[in-house]
């Protein structure tokens, strides 16, 4: 006989931690932020400076302001998507609204700063800035049948792995959700412990899988920076920040039978997912700027790793129903059950990747720029480390091997961008390229997960003030996968997103 309860659970049982290799390439992950100025341009101001973007990408460009400035942007954010599961395709968008950056620059003169031969340092500058790094708004629908499995016989293979009776499945694990709602049976044919779908063993498959995936939140970098300019020949600069972490998922899956048949036995479940992570990391970044000529600008900066204190707090619900009069193998009436889980929380440490940033950048003052940054990212030192204590501790052992064996050691990302001077106007156009952490041969559709974005700007310039405008639209991929069997079926939904941002930049001289 069945023996049912109706308890709270939470997922965290040994080999099923939710932290894995997928949070590190999340935090790791940097593109466009700041100003629309620097949008417009692709970010590409490594070299070029006086932007208030600098203070993430090289803080010894904020030498280069010869005034105080306030700056504050505003962006509006579409993420188009077309989700593709089991050859089935469904378009869905999500809308943000958000402030990328926010600033102040302190800019502290020198006596020798309009001197044609300066000596010594000729300014500093003092700054605050908050920058966004990265937006994590998303929405993924997908909807297919499916012939050849059920998510109900991953949890009956967990349950299996186990090697336990009912009573002992940790009361963190899915078997144990799934097995109080009726979802999973013992396997009677078996002579150790093991279980099946509540489908039954040998039952054809035939049912429609629906579900979402909607995320929300950003990453965002606060810091505190200094520069000095020293004869206008080299610039030196230093960030120190903290990185916020904000990450929403809501997750449904929904699957039910379609089968013509008889038999009764499940008619429909609902499998849903409530992730909310939160957090701080601390990095510094140091930065050279050098003026070899009037017309030639080179940079290099270090973005040290930034080490996160990440925080997970975790929902689950399971809600099952049966055909009416379903029983199970022992002839006990299945009843229809909802388990629930309280938030949970869970406490980890995440580290991601130093960066090392190179530009170029050839400059007319009467006429514009035109620039380039290439930065190299090792993304298999990142790691991820519990901060549980004791000899029971999971020790991410597995996942961080993962990241060795799979991430690649040597990304390059490429900023190309330019702007052109006419009086008071500036335009601007630009193109970024963020290829794949992961190495060939080691997730599908890698060709695809390359982000290349695209730049457009237009802006105003004056003694008092300037107003800047861009428009940037990138494209890439990713995927997920809701279940995989031991038999190896699996079904992915991949996503091809299609991002578009406006950003609408303002800066006020308040010297």
């Amino acid at each position: 006989m069945r023996r049912i309860t109706v308890v709270f659970l939470c997922l965290f049982s040994s080999g099923l931690y939710a932290q894995n290799e997928a949070d590190v390439i999340r935090y790791s992950m940097e593109t466009l932020g700041s100003t629309a100025r620097s949008f417009g341009t692709a970010g590409a101001f490594g070299a070029i400076g006086a932007d208030a973007s600098c203070a993430s990408i090289n803080p010894a460009g904020l030498a280069r302001f010869r005034t105080s400035n306030f700056f504050v942007s505003t962006g509006f954010y579409t993420a188009k998507n077309n989700a593709s599961f089991i050859d089935q395709n469904i378009e869905d968008s999500k809308f943000n609204f958000n402030i990328p950056n926010i600033g102040l620059i302190a800019n502290i003169r020198g006596e020798d700063y309009e001197s044609k031969n300066p000596q010594g340092f000729v300014n500093f500058v003092f700054g605050f800035n908050v920058n966004r790094l990265n937006n994590f708004h998303k929405r993924s629908i997908f909807d297919a049948v499916n012939k050849n499995s059920s998510i109900t016989q991953n949890w009956a293979e967990r349950g299996t792995e186990t090697g336990t009776i009912p009573d002992e499945f940790s009361k963190y694990s899915l078997e144990h959700l799934a097995y109080n709602a009726w979802l999973i049976d013992k396997d009677t044919s078996s002579s150790v412990p093991a279980y099946q779908s509540a489908y039954g063993k040998n039952s054809l498959i035939n049912v429609n899988q629906r579900g979402s995936v909607i995320t929300k939140g950003a990453l965002n970098d606060y810091n505190v920076s200094f520069a000095g300019n020293y004869r206008h020949l080299v610039m030196v600069g230093i960030s120190l920040g903290a990185k916020s972490v904000r990450y929403i998922e809501n997750n449904s899956f929904t699957e039910t039978d379609k089968k013509v048949s008889t038999i009764k036995d499940i008619n429909s479940l609902t499998f849903e997912q409530y992730l909310h992570t939160s957090g701080l990391g601390f990095n510094a970044k140091i930065g050279i700027n050098a003026a070899p000529t009037e017309f030639l600008r080179l940079g290099y900066a270090f973005h040290s790793p930034t080490i996160f204190n990440l925080t997970d707090s975790y929902s689950y619900t399971i809600q099952s129903k049966f055909d009416y009069g379903a029983r199970d193998q022992f002839g006990d009436l299945r009843e229809n059950k909802t388990v629930s889980t309280d938030a949970t929380v869970y406490k980890y440490k995440i580290t991601t990747p130093a960066r090392h940033v190179f530009s170029i950048g050839l400059v007319n003052k009467n006429m514009g720029f035109i620039s380039m940054d290439i930065e190299t990212v090792n993304y298999s030192s990142g790691n991820i480390i519990t901060k549980d204590k004791g000899a029971d501790a999971y020790s991410f052992t597995s996942e961080n091997l993962t990241i060795k064996r799979n991430f690649n050691s040597n990304v390059v990302n490429l900023r190309l961008g330019g702007e052109a001077i006419y009086e008071q106007y500036r335009f601007r156009a630009g193109y970024a390229r963020y290829p794949s952490p992961y190495k060939s041969g080691t997730v599908p559709y890698l060709n695809n997960l390359v982000n290349n974005v695209y730049t457009l700007g237009f802006g105003i310039k004056t003694a008092t003030y300037s107003f800047d405008a861009s428009y940037v639209n990138s494209g890439y991929a990713d995927y997920s996968v809701p279940y995989t069997l031991k038999t190896g079926v699996s079904y992915s939904i991949t996503n091809n997103i299609r991002s578009s941002n406006i950003v609408l930049s303002a800066s006020i001289n308040i010297d």
